[in-house]
């Protein structure tokens, strides 16, 4: 007869044991606060069926009406929540930022050249040298200082409207790029086919296109399509990837190099890479980890700089067609303030709050990032009786817009109890009865808390000098057909990431008998 004494007490201490487990994980589940409201996920692919993939804010809107403010969701194997209330998200991202200033990371970063991103390092200290760097050169006391350089690519891209009207796409990014680049590089970019420029734009571009939300949700949950061969039929992420690390390298090292060329010969100017290079000089600490982030901040202050500029510009434009009562207000203002012997300068901006009621409008309309930048935990939370989870698996989207042509669906900045007919171009919602302005300076579409756009204050003052220069001295029109009338615009929009409009017909109309010689007389440039 076996003594099986031993083995019966084994067996009956993990029977034992996993049950103390269950117990123990219902209780805390039961102690601990539900999760937020949201769709019910389907097995293995969660609510991705549910969700547009081109313009995922779409769905989530309509999830707000079912669901409320804050949603749990789960995409494949993506624990998303969404947050569609300001109120909100200046509780979580600025009230409790020491919680919310995480960001989630993702396997599809490395591989595709994001992961020097700063918008998406962890908070640790590669991020923190990244933020002061850019702290130094873009807090608010500096801005003053790139005016001139803002004016003077303004003043250019007026004369590229006279002489060419037709290509606004092309007038709009070289504005953003010219100022950029001399800020970053002491660069002039003097031409669209620029060498340095097209490096800088073909990784913006590969980026936006391959980094769908989509897309990094399929990524994530099959980690083996970055595996494949390049040469695999069907390999098209993989081949991707190949594009995306190619060009993170090239918008690195080839306008750095450019720099480190001209100091070399002392033949460069202050701008974002000398200044941080010199104080490297006066520092004793790692060479190599200072470089490599003055490298990575230098590209990704000129990528997510001209990307927003460019899109928000050609926002305006269009906002200026489809509303030419808020055009001739502009103008009005600008006539009264300005008159016609001169063009706006920043000295002027205070005394333009219609111009900058515009500015204000165009960021709530259509911001260009609709999701804004996602948040991940650095511990669990509860908010309002939801229980909000730790961890990078986590993601916390704050939704801050919806698609102007997906109408009646609400967000942060179509909220109809803030902004009523949220729909509507009304730059008069930022003015008060007497004119002035309101204390909302729509700053949603920055973010909020540590995490905040540290760019935000030269892409404030960007805008507003190319909007009251344009204005200044044209007039944007509905396209007339053969028969003189007008050829209706359909606001159309990119997708991804980032959006802007997609072309639309329109024509452009000098507000007075404007040449070259004029417009030279008035910015007093002699050479472009």
């Amino acid at each position: 007869m076996f003594d099986d004494g031993p083995g019966l007490y084994l067996a009956t201490s993990a029977l034992a044991l996993t049950f103390l487990s269950y117990c123990r994980k219902y209780w805390l589940n039961r102690l601990c606060p539900p999760l937020p409201p949201g769709p019910t996920p389907l097995p293995i692919v969660g609510n991705v069926l549910s969700l547009d993939a081109a313009r995922p804010w779409l769905t989530f809107n309509a999830w707000k009406s079912t669901y409320g403010d804050i949603i749990y969701a789960r995409l494949l194997n993506k624990p998303v929540i969404v947050i569609n209330s300001e109120e909100i998200a200046k509780d979580l991202f600025d009230g409790r930022s020491n919680i919310y200033s995480d960001k989630p990371q993702s396997i599809v970063y490395e591989p595709f050249a994001s992961d020097f991103n700063t918008a998406l390092l962890p908070y640790g200290d590669r991020w923190r040298l990244h933020r002061r760097m850019f702290h130094q050169a873009f807090r608010q006391a500096e801005i003053p200082a790139y005016h001139a350089l803002q004016l003077r690519s303004a003043h250019k891209m007026l004369f590229s409207f006279l002489q060419d009207p037709g290509n606004y796409p092309s007038h709009v990014k070289m504005f953003g790029a010219s100022f950029i680049m001399s800020i970053v590089y002491d660069y002039e970019v003097k031409a669209e086919d620029d060498t340095i420029l097209h490096v800088i734009e073909k990784y913006v571009e590969l980026i936006v296109e391959a980094l769908t939300p989509g897309a990094t949700v399929v990524m994530e949950t099959f980690p083996f399509l970055l595996r494949l061969p390049s040469w695999f039929p069907g390999a098209t992420f993989k081949r991707a990837s190949l594009e995306c690390l190619n060009a993170g390298h090239d918008v690195k090292e080839i306008p750095f190099q450019h720099v480190k060329e001209r100091m070399s010969t002392g033949d460069a100017a202050p701008c974002f890479v000398t200044e941080n290079l010199n104080r490297t000089r006066l520092s004793d600490k790692d060479d190599i980890v200072i470089t490599t982030a003055i490298k990575e901040t230098a590209a990704i202050a000129f990528a997510g700089g001209v990307e927003t500029t460019s899109s928000t510009l050609l926002v305006f434009l269009l906002a200026m067609v489809l509303h030419p009562e808020a055009q001739a207000k502009a103008h009005a203002e600008i006539d009264r303030v300005v008159g016609k012997d001169r063009l706006p300068c920043f000295d002027d901006r205070p005394a333009l709050p219609f111009v900058e009621a515009i500015l204000r409008e165009t960021l709530r309309w259509c911001p260009v990032f609709p999701f804004g930048a996602p948040s991940a935990t650095t511990t669990s939370d509860i908010y309002k009786g939801y229980f909000i989870p730790k961890g990078q698996d986590h993601t916390v989207l704050a939704k801050v817009a919806n698609d102007p042509d997906y109408q009646g669906l609400l967000a942060m900045t179509h909220d109809e109890t803030k902004y009523p007919s949220p729909d509507e171009f009304k730059p008069e919602r930022f003015l008060h009865d007497d004119g002035s302005l309101t204390s909302d300076r729509m700053h949603l579409g920055f973010g909020w808390g540590r995490r905040m756009c540290v760019g935000r204050h030269v892409a404030d003052a960007s805008l507003w000098i190319a909007m009251a220069s344009f204005l200044a001295v044209f007039s944007a029109h509905k396209a007339l057909d053969d028969h003189g009338m007008d050829i209706p615009v359909i606001p159309k929009f990119s997708t991804g990431l980032a959006i802007h409009p997609e072309e639309f017909p329109y024509r452009i109309v000098p507000r007075f008998s404007c040449t070259s010689e004029t417009l030279k007389h008035l910015t007093g440039l002699e050479q472009l």
